[in-house]
């Protein structure tokens, strides 16, 4: 699955409204003995199994504010379903997510990174980052929507901006609204972040940061642990065409596309009307490794795509070529691939790199975490040949 579905389907921020908390607050010093035992049962707690809850969403930039619910279930193991607004269901289950736009009527399935993390896991293992990087300024016992909690203010350090201490917060989110972000938000100075726990789970039911004109919240409402979600909830029912939507066009189904896995870039190059292009060993950093060759047919855009997967020390590399353009496209500032015209651009999770040759339809994309990401991109760009189409 290319990175950019992910991120054009799950985005990046929870942020809430505030909620008003009892009267009757307890403030805890923060003494080493207080504030350090609390920051340990922290980094060492484990997700519950099961989580059923609903998300409050709300974004605050400049006094302009952007809210969203959604209803979400969410399993251990990476099962997951969230609904929003009656227009969005998204359900992932074992290594198929489904996205069904219900206005629309489109159904559109990806399958999921084997290597993805749980978004349960995945939102402990930011909790217990987030107490490892920042001071704990104070500790408040209090409650919050019903359950007893611990507010912990957190003291983020000199020059730390909502871009990166978000990304602490939330981490990697599997969804999201796609809320309206402008760009003024990045590098806007935190002056504030708190974290509500509940005392038993110690899962994170809001998160709140503030800063230089910015306010980013999440609220967990109506929450049950471990509910004994019927499995069913975790299955996908494709939706079959009936007439007009709201905005009187026709229902259209988008085709599920199939995905096969190879063994070799030769038997990419045979299920494929085109060659598959492949980056040299040289271009690629020394920890990376060929993980998976994948080729996807979308039927209903009559469009083939293969995928080469490199990955090591927890960091990806996506080589994709194409004979159409692909349906999310990132998009970015325009940029020269030898004699192609192309565009370059920096996501949340790393850069991306597109351009087209020969009618032929290319991207790249690097995670954050290798080292020069834009400049590697434009390496392994540089180090491909435009091949023509093949006549399998």
């Amino acid at each position: 699955m290319s990175p950019t579905v992910d991120r054009r389907v799950a985005l990046l921020l929870f942020t809430i409204v505030v909620v008003v908390l009892a009267a009757g607050c307890v403030a805890i010093p923060t003494t080493d003995d207080s504030s350090g035992d609390l920051e340990e049962r922290i980094a060492d707690a484990e997700p519950p199994a099961e989580i059923d809850a609903t998300v409050e969403v709300r974004e605050v930039v400049d006094g302009e504010p952007t809210t969203a619910t959604e209803s979400v279930q969410f399993r251990a193991d990476g099962a997951s379903r969230i609904e929003t607004d009656d227009t969005l269901l998204i359900v992932t289950h074992g290594d198929q997510r489904w996205h069904h736009d219900r206005e629309s009527g489109t159904v559109q399935q990806f399958e999921v990174d084997p290597d993805a993390t749980p978004f349960l896991e995945g939102l402990y293992d930011q909790q217990a980052e987030y107490v490892d990087r920042y001071d704990v300024a104070e500790v408040e016992e209090t409650t919050l929507e019903g359950h007893d909690v611990y507010r912990v203010a957190f003291d983020p350090p000199s020059g730390e901006t909502v871009d990166r201490s978000v990304s602490v917060l939330a981490g990697d989110t599997e969804y999201v609204l796609p809320l309206e972000r402008t760009d003024e938000v990045d590098d806007r100075s935190v002056e504030t972040v708190e974290v509500w726990y509940d005392e038993e789970q110690l899962f994170p039911l809001k998160h709140r940061v503030e800063g230089d004109g910015i306010a980013l919240e999440t609220t967990y409402r109506n929450v049950t642990f471990d509910p004994g979600l019927a499995d069913e909830r975790f299955e996908f029912d494709e939706p079959t065409a009936d007439g007009p939507n709201e905005s009187g066009e026709d229902t259209v189904e988008i085709g599920f596309p199939e995905i096969t896995q190879h063994e070799t870039v030769d038997g990419a190059d045979e299920a494929v009307p085109f060659t598959v292009a492949e980056p040299p060993a040289e271009a690629l950093p020394d920890a990376l490794e060929l993980d998976r060759i994948t080729s996807y047919e979308f039927s209903d855009e009559e469009r083939t795509q293969a995928s080469l997967s490199y990955r090591g020390d927890g960091e990806t590399t996506i080589v994709t070529t194409s004979d159409g353009p692909r349906t999310f496209a990132v998009g970015g500032d325009d940029i020269q691939v030898g004699d192609a015209d192309g565009t370059i651009a920096a996501t949340d999770q790393g850069t991306e790199l597109e351009w087209v040759c020969d009618d032929r339809y290319y991207s790249i994309y690097v995670s954050d975490g290798v080292g020069d990401d834009r400049g590697l991109a434009l390496e392994i760009a540089e180090a491909l040949e435009c091949e023509p189409a093949a006549e399998n």
